[in-house]
């Protein structure tokens, strides 16, 4: 044990220290997953997503804590992380912005350890990160509040012009009962045109006016409206 605690640059009384920050990670972490399945505003499969955080943030976590006890290993850290490429798809910026905030909580946590202090950069870590989710957590009830955000599909046969007119037709039509519209998908065949698009009502009374003037608009079109907590 103490060959072990030498080699890392760790008193034996550290190895407390590290024990619980560990658990106080891995319990952020999935604090962290619990959040994002339940106030992202992402188009992705959050579960999927959301086991990734305790993995991201425990491994970010030992990554300093070994690091921090010798400018060797850092270096070589350097060297291993240069031939690694993150190939993990980032669809939206709020799945970074996630991913960001587990690893910075395992490099707070991880910080820590070993450092003469009384546990204060372990503490001002987890005060950021709550104080963050918790605003977090504020800003997307509210928005939850006043708007409904749903996945619009549209399927239609090939119309006179070319694809980008029919989207801008179809923009023009959604618009106007729509709080914003955002396009995420197209699709163009020589027989069919599809269209995806994120909209957010004000109100559940504005679908039936949105949808009929889609189907005013690509008359013999198949739309398809579905809830965005349904593709979780």
């Amino acid at each position: 044990m103490e060959t072990l605690t030498q080699q890392f640059g760790l008193r034996v009384g550290d190895l407390q220290t590290l024990l619980i920050n560990l658990v106080v990670v891995i319990l952020l972490a999935q604090l962290l997953s619990w959040h994002y399945r339940r106030y992202a505003q992402v188009l992705s499969n959050k579960g999927k997503f959301a086991r990734l955080f305790v993995f991201v943030a425990v491994t970010t976590f030992l990554m300093i804590t070994v690091v921090k006890s010798s400018f060797a290993l850092s270096l070589g850290l350097v060297g291993a992380l240069s031939i690694i490429r993150f190939r993990t798809p980032i669809k939206e910026p709020e799945e970074l912005a996630y991913l960001f905030l587990a690893i910075a909580l395992g490099v707070g946590l991880g910080a820590g350890v070993g450092a003469d202090s009384d546990y204060g950069v372990e503490i001002a870590t987890a005060v950021v990160f709550l104080v963050l989710l918790a605003y977090m957590s504020l800003n997307s009830s509210s928005r939850a509040r006043k708007a409904l955000r749903s996945i619009l599909q549209v399927s239609a046969p090939m119309q006179d012009g070319d694809a980008d007119s029919l989207l801008a037709k179809l923009l023009k039509g959604v618009e106007t009962s729509c709080n914003q519209v955002d396009v995420r998908r197209m699709d163009v065949s020589d027989e069919e045109w599809h269209g995806t698009l994120l909209v957010e009502l004000s109100a559940t009374d504005q679908v039936d006016k949105m949808l009929g003037r889609v189907r005013a608009d690509f008359p013999g079109a198949r739309v398809s409206l579905i809830e965005r907590d349904g593709l979780e």
